[in-house]
Order: C-alpha cells, then structure tokens, then sequence
C-alpha cells in the first residue's frame, strides 16, 4: 500500500492523469486498489487542483467527475457528520433532506412509474404521474442555485475553487436533461418510448451521482474548514433563493458553545499555508491576487457600522438623495443591477424583490469569473479584458429563460472623468411585458 502524504498524490494525479488520457476504467479501479485502502476526500480534490494548476481544462475533469467518483467510491474517509450537521435548520441537515426527498422522487415514482407506462403506455394515469415526477425534479434548479451562490463561495473563500469549477458545469448539464426529459413527456405526439426513457434514465443517473458528490465529497471537505460562522451565512443567505420540494426549513444559528469551541480551537497552519499556495497557484492574474489580499474580507465587510445619518446627501451632480432614497430607488428599478470592480470583484448588487438572477451576500468580494458556470467563463474573461483594455464598453445578449421569459443583458464599463476604468456594471431586465405592448396608452 502506498504510504507517504507525497506518494499517495503522486499516485492519485497518475490514476485520475491515466483517465483523461484515455484509459480503461476498470484498469484504472485495479490501480487504485493496489495502493490504497481507502483515500481521504483532501486528497482526491487536491489531486483535482493540480491538475488543473497544470493546465488541464475544468470541463475535462468536469466531463469525467462521474469516472473519478466511481472509482474512489466506497473507499473515501472523513465522512462523519457533525453534531451541528444534524440539526434543522443547518445548511448540510437541509441539503441532506433536500437529496433525500429528490432519491424518493427518482427511485420510488418516476423510475417505477416510467417502467409501468413502458409496459402499458395506452394508460394515461402514468403519463400523468411521470410528467408530474420530472415537473417536481425541475425544480432541482433551487438546490443548486442554493449551492452555487452559498456554498461555493464560501469554499472560494478557504481557497478550494476546483469543486465549484467542476460542479456547476455538471449542475447545468443535469438542468438540460431533466428539461430534455420533460419536453419529451410533454410533446404532442409523444416521441419514441425507448428516447423518452433513455433520456429520463440519463437525468435520474446524473441527479444521483450529483447527490453521492454533494455528500461524499463537498460537505466532508467543508466540514475540514468552514466554521459555524460561516455556515450561519450561509442559512442567512438562503431564503434569498428557496428550496427544491420542502418547506422552509428552521431558523438555525450557531450556539455559544459551538462559537466559542472554534474561537479556542488553535489554526491548523499547515491546512491554512495549504489552502493560501493552492489561491495562489489558481489565480489568474497576480495583480487579482493583491488585490483579493487588499479588499476587505466578506466579514470586515458586514462588520463595519452603516450609517444612520437620514440628513447626508450625495450630490450626484443632477440633484441630490440621501442614503434612504438611494437604496429605495435601487429596490423599486424594474432591473437587475451588480457592479463589480476594477479587480473583477463583486462589490454590490440591487436587491429588489424580483431579481430574474438570484444574488446572494455571499457572492460580494468573490472573483465575478467564479460566479458563472465554466462554459460561460472565457466569455466572461473576454468580455472583462476588453473593457480594461478600452478595446470595448459594452456588450449585450438576449435568452429566452426557461422557455419563459425574454432576458436581456447588457455590460457596461464605468470610467471616472479621467478616463480611468471603474468597472462593470451589469444590467438585466425582463422584458416579457414590453415586448407584449401594442398601441399606446397615453397619461
């Protein structure tokens, strides 16, 4: 068995090395064997993390995470839960329900549903509960829009950016298949049987490799750093969002004695200088780095007292508001606003009550490029790049959201009266209503 800290991720780049190649997966599984008796999901992730510091793309690891996982599966440590796990209310206890609702839902009605009316397609009943059993999985998009905007900052914030990389790229996938199967379902004529089950099949696998990853992987390596802190952020942050098939879950924050446990509790320096080399080695640009270092830290940030002085105004050269007047402004637009700064930093968002995309606390201080799915990334980049350049100062996209709402998107970049860029800013809008105007209607 392979022994040494060094050893065991040497060992663990080749195999996951041996797989992008090409490799058999079953060869692969008999190396892994050979060498371990089990593996610690640190270790598997950061075999991920050099890969990619390597230079190995995020969609690669991305399009063979399900391999990665079978391989190691039943072999990965680390995965007890905490006391505060449990609880209701905590972030991990309502995930946790969440999937377990979502494993019903696949293994004991849509599955079996979708084998009956395989059996006996003339039925109606079953064509119902099946369109039913994939219209509640839809609505999956609320868990991973909770993790995505709640959990991934926070494991962007201890330096473990290689997760979030490769599993919104998955996320989206299984959003396309369950919509692929849905649309299916619901077209008249029905397609072929055997199509309609292939691609329910396809979603229900993808949705249960995602859940094995959610708990195997992700929550056993946040429960190594996040502190209850963080996690009572987290649970602030998620009413902004929902939840997938269950009710609001219960308040939950921290107790004394968890708080206080963590504040005795002496910095592991060696996961901490771990964690810093590996932000280091993944950051894009050295100049972000500093200035990620500079910026004020998510916490200094709701630290620092916000002021009550109704009677300050801001001259904004038209006119001027007070600090009031300004944040209900921002609240009653009919757009969705976020500034980010001349770092690529998300430094504010309008919070009105109907955000088309959901924007947490969490998010502010986060590099904007690990905020959008990877297939988004390069355009992201490119888009920043020729604002700071000058070469461009704006860029504009319409999607059709959900087959539902028509969304335009527009970037602007901000410059001062020197000429000296600011920022982006970026503004969405539904425009569902205004496309449906005809003729006037005059004051």
């Amino acid at each position: 068995m392979t022994t040494s800290s060094v050893e065991r991720q040497k060992a663990i780049v080749e195999i996951l090395t041996f797989l992008h190649e090409g490799g058999d997966f079953d060869q692969a599984k008999e190396m892994f064997d050979a060498q371990f008796g089990s593996v610690d999901v640190s270790e598997i992730t950061s075999a991920e993390r050099q890969l990619i510091a390597n230079g190995l793309n995020p969609m690669e690891i991305q399009n063979l995470c399900n391999v990665h996982a079978a391989v190691f599966k039943g072999s990965i440590t680390n995965n007890a839960e905490t006391p505060a796990f449990q609880k209701p209310g905590h972030p991990v206890n309502t995930l946790k329900l969440e999937n377990k609702i979502l494993t019903s839902l696949i293994n004991d009605e849509l599955l079996p549903v979708e084998k009956k009316w395989q059996q006996d397609g003339d039925n109606p009943a079953y064509l119902k509960r099946m369109q039913q059993a994939l219209a509640d999985l839809k609505t999956i998009d609320k868990h991973y829009a909770r993790k995505e905007n709640t959990i991934f900052p926070l494991m962007d914030k201890y330096g473990i950016p290689a997760p979030p990389k490769v599993m919104w790229g998955v996320d989206d996938n299984i959003r396309g298949w369950i919509d692929h199967a849905y649309r299916l379902v619901t077209t008249e004529p029905l397609p072929d049987k055997y199509e309609i089950e292939a691609a329910i099949e396809k979603a229900a696998k993808e949705v249960m490799e995602m859940i094995f990853k959610e708990e195997d992987i992700m929550l056993p390596m946040l429960d190594e750093v996040a502190t209850p802190t963080d996690w009572k952020m987290v649970r602030d942050d998620e009413e902004e969002i929902g939840y997938t098939l269950i009710s609001p879950p219960l308040p939950w924050k921290p107790t004394e004695a968890e708080l206080e446990e963590v504040a005795n509790k002496p910095v592991n320096s060696t996961i901490a200088a771990e964690l810093n080399k590996m932000a280091l080695n993944l950051a894009d640009q050295d100049d972000q780095v500093a200035a990620v270092k500079d910026a004020p830290t998510q916490h200094e940030k709701l630290s620092q007292p916000a002021s009550s002085d109704d009677d300050h105004f801001f001259d904004l050269g038209s006119g001027s508001l007070n600090l009031k007047q300004l944040v209900a402004i921002f609240k009653t637009l009919p757009v969705d606003l976020t500034f980010v700064d001349h770092t690529d930093h998300v430094r504010w968002f309008s919070d009105n009550a109907n955000r088309i995309f959901p924007r947490t606390n969490s998010v502010l201080g986060r590099a904007v490029v690990n905020c959008h799915p990877p297939k988004s990334v390069d355009k992201v980049e490119k888009i920043l790049a020729d604002f700071h350049s000058g070469k461009e100062d704006h860029a504009e996209f319409w999607i059709n959201l959900h087959g539902e709402r028509f969304i335009h998107i527009e970037y602007y970049a901000l410059h001062d009266d020197q000429g000296q860029y600011l920022g982006c800013l970026e503004v969405s809008q539904d425009l569902n209503h205004v496309r449906s105007l005809t003729g006037e209607r005059r004051l």
